[in-house]
């Protein structure tokens, strides 16, 4: 499959046909995915592209990083034109499925029991619920065509891949709820004495929604990129990332080492130590995976937090090929 690189004009080209370009960060936590999902969408809306920089974090840093409060609804970031930032709120995902999927849920359920719409409170509630629904809010943005990117700031590794796994194995649930219910459907009838409301059309627009969801994070158009330490922590889990996102059939497209001493830095026998120590993971990094283009950046002298230290580390990522 050819890879889609958004870096230019044929950015808008793409959009909305084949849904927007998405770039997303991933890794374990407190590698820089934040950092790096940042600095990537103050780049691109700097060359004029409308850019959303969504995070399905839980436990989101964008708003302190951004200096700007953007839970839970998008918002236009102060002092950095075209660029847009929203932190996923998780409750609110649950008054969403509500209102677009409560009506017919309440209807195919009352039908079969005797309940009330209380019901629907402990359906929204249920596990995985929240989650399976998390990613059709990044695909609403996808097919939506209002922005000429998406900068996607996943959740720490284990939770983006939960999700994977959750959206494939709903998927794969949905194909086998439409034939077990056919199979049901004459014997729950004659029981009752009454012809039931057809669920069937509620869940294959899950199942649709599912595959889509699917397609989105599998399309040419979405690159991944694995952020990571150049430690062996940080090796293995990129390793492991790697495999997973592999085996979903999400395009990877390049891995970021973060936090790396540089020559200029070495001024102590410590930093000098930990150098050497870091080469060698950035060298067996190199080495396994050559066929993506591998980044750098180094270990940064200021906080990164708020537009100008993020700007910082944008010319340090985009001065380099990949991205």
């Amino acid at each position: 499959m050819k890879l889609f690189y958004p870096t230019g004009d044929n950015m808008r080209e793409m959009r909305p046909e084949r849904g927007t370009p998405i770039k997303m960060f991933c890794g374990k936590g407190g590698v820089g995915k934040t950092t790096c999902s940042a600095s990537t969408a103050i780049h691109y809306s700097e060359q004029g592209y409308r850019t959303l920089l969504v995070s399905t974090d839980p436990s989101p840093s964008l708003s302190d990083i951004l200096e700007t409060d953007v839970y839970g609804r998008v918002v236009e970031v102060a002092g950095q034109p075209g660029l847009y930032a929203v932190e996923l709120d998780y409750a609110g995902i649950k008054d969403l499925w509500l209102e677009r999927f409560g009506g017919e849920v309440y209807e195919v359920v009352s039908s079969f029991l005797p309940v009330g719409e209380e019901v629907l409170q402990y359906i929204s509630g249920a596990p995985g619920i929240s989650e399976e629904f998390a990613l059709s809010y990044i695909y609403d943005f996808y097919v939506g065509g209002e922005y000429d990117l998406i900068v996607w700031d996943t959740a720490p590794a284990g939770g983006t891949l939960s999700l994977l796994k959750l959206q494939e194995t709903f998927y794969r649930h949905m194909g086998e709820a439409a034939g077990l219910y056919l199979r049901l459907k004459n014997t729950l009838d004659r029981l009752s004495g009454q012809e039931k409301k057809d669920p069937l059309r509620l869940i294959k627009e899950w199942e649709a929604l599912a595959r889509n969801v699917l397609e989105m994070v599998r399309a040419p158009t979405t690159l991944a990129y694995i952020v990571t330490i150049p430690e062996s922590l940080g090796v293995s889990q990129t390793r492991r990332i790697w495999e997973e996102l592999g085996r979903f059939g999400v395009n990877i497209a390049g891995i970021i080492i973060n936090t790396l001493i540089t020559e200029d830095q070495e001024c102590s026998r410590l930093l000098t130590k930990r150098k050497a120590m870091q080469q060698t993971y950035v060298d067996q990094i190199k080495e396994e995976y050559q066929e993506v283009n591998i980044l750098t950046l180094p270990l940064a002298e200021f906080e990164v937090k708020g537009l100008e230290p993020l700007r910082r580390v944008e010319k340090k990522l985009f001065s380099q090929p990949g991205i």
